[in-house]
């Protein structure tokens, strides 16, 4: 069975009241949505209030709410958009920058290989710096393809803008981070976009 279909049954069983197909959502997704809810916003309060409100949501509308062949983009569009509300309530501060790369940049297990480990200390302590200069959108674009790798058409729909308009902000991002470093950026692009769906 197809993880498409897996996600459809699933959520068919979520929506006729099993409460262990609830349950199993929750318990699939839970890590990823704090993780997500992490980069959105350096608020855990605020991350974990909105998590719950968004499962309590979830439960007593689950007879109305829309089908869905991808339950993972289906809680990370409704998160999103509930931090968000959220953030305009209690004008909150957006995108915790601190650490957005932090994950992508362990994936490249050959780093040692490639550079000295003190180059590889100066490069990231650029990366972080060249990163908290990006506009926030240009952020989150980033760490929805490369962290969590939603395609450029799931990214338009979370974010609300055209494909195109990823593409545009995903490369200004990636052409304002090459004035930073060289290197690094081009190993990480390189090494991420090769797994990448376009």
């Amino acid at each position: 069975m197809s993880s498409s279909s897996k996600d459809i049954a699933l959520w068919k069983a979520f929506k006729g009241g099993d409460r262990d197909a609830f349950a199993k959502i929750y318990n699939l997704f839970i890590e990823d949505l704090l993780s997500y809810g992490y980069r959105v916003t350096n608020d855990r309060q605020l991350i974990r209030d909105s998590i719950q409100d968004l499962f309590l949501h979830l439960w007593h509308s689950r007879e109305n709410l829309t089908d869905t062949d991808s339950i993972r983009f289906y809680l990370y569009v409704s998160l999103r958009n509930r931090i968000l509300r959220n953030i305009d309530k209690h004008n909150h501060t957006t995108i915790d920058t601190q650490d957005l790369f932090e994950n992508i940049i362990g994936v490249l297990s050959v780093e040692d290989e490639l550079i000295s480990s003190e180059q590889y200390s100066e490069q990231i302590i650029k990366l972080k710096r060249a990163i908290q200069q990006l506009p926030k959108r240009q952020q989150e674009i980033i760490q929805l393809r490369y962290y969590h790798d939603f395609s450029f058409d799931e990214i338009s729909e979370m974010m609300q803008i055209n494909n195109q308009s990823v593409r545009n902000l995903l490369h200004r991002a990636i052409t304002e981070l090459r004035q930073y470093f060289t290197l690094l950026l081009w190993l990480l692009v390189a090494f991420l976009i090769s797994f990448k769906k376009y």
